[in-house]
């Protein structure tokens, strides 16, 4: 498949961008994708909407663990596992089952991915939300995540540097270069694809670098040029041959991309 440069300022001689902006990636074969990165203020934004989800929720713990104890002490006791089950739980779900996202990163547009731009595993949501009692650590209440974010390039606080992740602001394709769903190959194809597709890096940058630019071809051509990625994808996946390698290519990136 053909690659393409998405940095219009790559090159020999080209000014680097900004650092509190964007950071660039590039793979081995030299196709470059700049990820826009979610400074301070919008992730502190997107923090506190989900902190008021969680004082909501726990709340409702607090009448829950109430109404079971009867109103004794016990009720205590009860109430601090929910809440720490909701303060180390919450993030670490919502971003490992919403491919990298909270209610609170969604409202604000930002995702977390990993470094090499591909979507977050479970076991690194996990950590990246434990190490918030090292960036919340008191007294100095959330200043060593502060610190982190101001002295490192991609804005990572510690739980991101352990994790190797980044939050980016989300940016999806021009919708005219991706396949809608109601295209009846795509959706054709979709219920016969895994729930959640593991894609490494190269992986999901082919995917995206060709379901970004595919419209700039003919059927014919489209055909030819996903055949390389198709025909390993279709013995993975038991598919059989028929099956457009276009299409599938379009699905694995709606599985990979828009639906995590």
């Amino acid at each position: 498949m053909a690659s393409s440069v998405l940095d219009p300022t790559s090159g020999a001689g080209a000014p680097d961008e900004p650092l509190d902006t964007t950071v660039r990636l590039i793979t081995p074969e030299r196709i470059t994708f700049l990820y826009p990165l979610a400074g301070p203020f919008r992730r502190a934004t997107a923090y506190l909407i989900d902190l008021l989800v969680l004082v909501m929720v726990g709340f409702l713990g607090l009448l829950l663990s109430l109404a079971l104890s009867l109103g004794t002490a016990a009720g205590g006791g009860l109430f601090l596992v929910v809440v720490f089950v909701l303060r180390f739980g919450y993030g670490a779900l919502l971003e490992g089952l919403f491919n990298g996202q909270t209610i609170g990163k969604r409202a604000m547009g930002i995702r977390v991915v990993s470094v090499e731009g591909v979507p977050i595993t479970g076991g690194q949501a996990f950590l990246r939300n434990l190490l918030w009692c090292l960036d919340g650590m008191m007294p100095f209440a959330y200043m060593p995540a502060l610190a982190s974010m101001i002295l490192t390039r991609r804005f990572q606080r510690l739980g991101d540097l352990a994790a190797r992740t980044m939050v980016i602001v989300e940016q999806r394709p021009p919708r005219a270069g991706v396949a809608n769903l109601e295209e009846k190959a795509v959706a054709a194809i979709l219920p016969r694809l895994p729930t959640r597709i593991d894609a490494g890096p190269e992986l999901a940058r082919a995917l995206s670098d060709y379901v970004t630019h595919r419209k700039r071809f003919s059927p014919s051509r489209r055909e030819e040029m996903a055949g390389h990625l198709a025909r390993p994808a279709r013995q993975k996946y038991g598919l059989p041959d028929d099956v457009p390698g276009d299409a599938l290519l379009c699905a694995l990136y709606h599985r990979v991309f828009l639906e995590g």
